[in-house]
């Protein structure tokens, strides 16, 4: 009885936030005057003026931040002290992803955490009320690789925010997932794949799967269909592949939850005999793939889809290490609704984010159509702090801006003043992807300026080092930089002038973006939140992480 209790109570709380969608003002200016309240007393708070009777007065006139305002107080936290920014009590830090820098650490208060998980089943419960998933039957399969990085100074929790929050609801990870926890905690990823699959693979009646980024499922469906053979082994004889790398004890705990199950190995046997292993076909209940799409995530959603079936690709929640910031609730779009309660949200309109004297505006006051930056004041003491997140506000539900994510803010290639964002190169090669047929694992555009004029370069994972597979690349090149001039008018102007040459490639060793993953995972990264950025400013990007992965260089009117 546990699933159908479960998905009540998850619908029960999506009805309660839609029904909130007509009253977001009123509830979001609540937020904001309990979060001030809570916080007044800090040190932090004493700085900006907060600690005075006029606490919206003084909110109102201060500019925003970013995290190099927070970092010394930050350091302090983890060193044990309290009450520096927040006056509720720091109990876990999530880091961020050092995709492309120095990970940080954001705090996260108890009362966050706590909230936090509410979170997460009301976004599922949102699946449930846009028909997305059927009511809970079986468990669901949450790809989730990661694991506690060591503590702070004090002793203090560290991970990803997803970690945290997964931690507060062990006492029913049996009941709703199919993976032991020690699965997720596994140091090695494809470890840890091989296994989220095996034991998801026992559950007839699997509900849903769920992962933070879509890259992540790509790769664990990439494993299903290149190991089926290995992993139906291990499910008709309870066993797990010594292939795998994986601590002694982790093995023989994970062992101990297996059970052999050779009638479900033969029923997927024979679907694999019949080229029928598909997700729908896999597990016929399945309701969605529950995962980040939009923006430059569209790039491996729509890898995923050969994999699937029939079975939809539903968003179900847009969040960051500083907290959850809008719910999907649209079957068919990747729309989020803001969240008025958690933390208080901000718009600074996208044409001021370089103006030191801006102001951000209340949500509910933003036009449909154009673009701002989220800010956000938070419980754990950030105060107008800048997410860097681009987002689009569509229309209005309700009082509620509907948003779409449009990228980072500072991820651009810059040769010659032309500043071409990450979603003009995610169009491009959206757009050349249909015109090539040529598959492609994972890419990047960065700046070159060694050469005269400057070129992009566009880093490639897929095709091997060959003159056949050159003359393919070249013909790719060629339909990017078409694609480019069309969606991006400063570069075709500047390649129009001649001050920037040519786009030229670089060819990747096949695995070369898992390599990278993994050194990221190794210098303390969460493997839940690492993501390709696919604009990278920093022109010595491929040097600093690369180098040894590069095959060839590539230019449009050959070698």
């Amino acid at each position: 009885m546990a699933g159908p209790a479960i998905s009540y109570a998850m619908r029960r709380s999506a009805d309660k936030f839609m029904r909130q969608t007509a009253q977001y003002e009123e509830i979001s200016q609540r937020t904001l005057d309990r979060i001030l309240a809570q916080n007044r007393e800090t040190e932090f708070a004493r700085r900006c003026g907060l600690d005075s009777s006029a606490l919206r007065r003084v909110f109102e006139t201060l500019p925003v931040t970013t995290y190099a305002d927070y970092a010394p107080y930050i350091e302090r936290i983890a060193a044990g002290e309290q009450h520096l920014m927040s006056g509720g009590k720091v109990v876990y830090f999530a880091n961020t992803s050092g995709t492309t820098g120095p990970s940080k650490r954001i705090p996260v208060t108890r009362a966050q955490m706590r909230k936090g998980v509410t979170t997460k089943l009301m976004a599922m419960g949102l699946a449930l009320r846009a028909g997305v998933l059927k009511p809970m039957h079986g468990r669901f399969m949450t790809i989730m690789i990661d694991h506690l990085n060591p503590p702070t100074e004090s002793g203090q929790t560290t991970g990803s925010a997803t970690t945290g929050g997964f931690q507060k609801v062990a006492p029913i990870n049996d009941l709703i997932m199919t993976s032991p926890a020690d699965v997720s905690k596994l140091p090695e990823q494809t470890a840890a794949r091989y296994l989220h699959l095996l034991f998801g693979l026992s559950e007839e009646q699997l509900w849903a799967i769920v992962s933070f980024f879509p890259i992540t499922v790509l790769y664990a469906l990439r494993d299903l269909q290149a190991h089926a053979e290995e992993l139906l082994r291990d499910l008709a004889d309870g066993t797990i592949t010594s292939r795998l790398e994986m601590p002694s004890e982790s093995r023989l705990r994970l062992a101990q939850r297996l059970q052999p199950n050779p009638t479900r190995a033969r029923e997927l046997t024979t679907l694999l005999e019949r080229g029928h292993f598909k997700i729908a076909e896999i597990w016929p209940e399945v309701g969605a793939i529950l995962t980040a799409t939009g923006g430059a995530f569209n790039f491996y959603t729509n890898q995923l889809r050969p994999y699937l079936g029939e079975v939809p690709i539903f968003s179900p929640i847009y969040s960051a290490s500083e907290g959850t910031i809008a719910y999907g609730f649209s079957a068919d779009r990747p729309h989020y609704l803001l969240l008025p309660d958690l933390a208080y949200i901000e718009f600074l309109p996208l044409e001021e984010i370089d103006d030191p004297q801006a102001r951000p505006i209340p949500t509910w006051e933003a036009e449909p159509g154009r673009s701002y930056e989220i800010v956000v004041t938070t419980l754990a003491g950030f105060v107008r702090y800048r997410m860097h997140d681009i987002v689009r506000v569509l229309e209005f539900y309700g009082q509620t801006p509907v948003i779409e994510f449009v990228e980072r803010e500072g991820q651009v290639v810059n040769v010659s003043s032309e500043k071409t964002a990450e979603h003009h190169i995610v169009e491009a090669i959206d757009m050349a992807s249909h015109l090539v047929d040529e598959r492609l694992v994972d890419y990047f555009v960065v700046p070159d300026s060694e050469e005269t004029p400057g070129v992009y370069v566009l880093a490639l994972e897929e095709w091997p080092d060959d003159g056949e597979n050159k003359d393919r690349v070249r013909e790719f090149l060629r339909a990017v930089e078409a694609s480019l001039c069309k969606v991006a008018r400063f570069y075709e102007e500047e390649r129009q002038l001649g001050s920037i040459g040519p786009m030229e490639a670089l060819l990747l060793k096949p695995g070369a973006f898992e390599r990278h993953r993994n050194r990221l995972l190794e210098a303390g990264g969460s493997a839940s939140l690492i993501k390709t950025p696919h604009a990278i400013p920093d022109p010595g990007f491929v040097r600093h992480h690369f180098q040894d992965e590069v095959l060839c260089r590539v230019k449009i009117q050959g070698d």
